[in-house]
């Protein structure tokens, strides 16, 4: 008789175990698929919301040009009629090639900065973030092209203007917001052998970048073109200031 009720005692307990595993693994699967299913639908939402951005970038890319279109109109119609109208239609091209709002062409160089392919090539064993060109280093470049009278700079045709932010976002280079994957090719329009000068410096950025092993090359051109600024540029708390009205003051 004890032997019996031992029995169903370990039986009972055995039941009671068995159910709450179930318990347990039945609202597992519960919160599993309510995270499952809320994951779902916030991947839903966040490409509804990207394919919108696309949508209005398109838009406001199209009325740009547009614009731009009505401008040149414009200017062309002005330049007819006064002298005036002309030198006010150069400074306006001035202007807009140091904003860069216009495609330029000129001489220059272009400079190629790639990744290192194989490890073997450098003495020591370097990490695979060592290996990649980074956000650091091609600001490192413009810099020096900057400094050394680069008049329109670019990074894989994306234009340079005062408002550019080269980034590091993970794994990914943003240049004015646009993804960039190597081979990273920096064009600049000014005298040529005076920008290729100060980009093989000893000691220079190039040159540091060449002795970790990375593939480096630059070369001069009698004309590169650069194209203009694609984004939008907005001034929400910039004011020109008015140098007479602030002097009666």
């Amino acid at each position: 008789m004890i032997k019996k009720n031992k029995v169903q005692l370990v039986m009972g307990l055995v039941v009671l175990v068995l159910t709450f595993l179930i318990s347990l693994q039945f609202k597992s699967v519960t919160v599993n698929n309510a995270q499952s299913q809320q994951q779902s639908l916030r991947v839903d939402e966040l490409l509804a919301d990207l394919k919108k951005e696309r949508e209005q970038n398109e838009d406001l890319k199209k009325q740009l040009e547009a614009y731009q279109n009505d401008i040149a109109q414009y200017r062309e119609d002005t330049e007819q009629n006064s002298d005036y109208s002309k030198f006010l239609s150069e400074q306006l091209k001035r202007a807009e090639i140091m904003a860069g709002f216009v495609d330029v062409k000129g001489p220059g160089i272009s400079i190629t900065l790639s990744d290192i392919d194989n490890r073997k090539s450098t003495q020591a064993i370097l990490s695979s973030n060592e290996t990649l060109i980074h956000d650091e280093d091609i600001r490192r470049v413009i810099n020096e092209l900057c400094a050394a009278g680069a008049e329109a700079i670019s990074v894989n045709d994306s234009r340079i203007i005062s408002t550019s932010a080269v980034r590091c976002v993970g794994p990914t280079i943003l240049v004015n917001d646009t993804k960039m994957s190597p081979p990273y090719v920096i064009r600049a329009i000014g005298k040529a052998d005076q920008l290729e000068a100060a980009m093989n410096l000893n000691g220079g950025v190039i040159d540091n970048l060449k002795v970790w092993g990375f593939s480096i090359s630059i070369s001069k051109h009698e004309e590169i073109i650069i194209p203009k600024y694609s984004g939008m540029v907005n001034f929400s708390s910039a004011v020109a200031v008015n140098n007479a009205k602030e002097e009666k003051e």
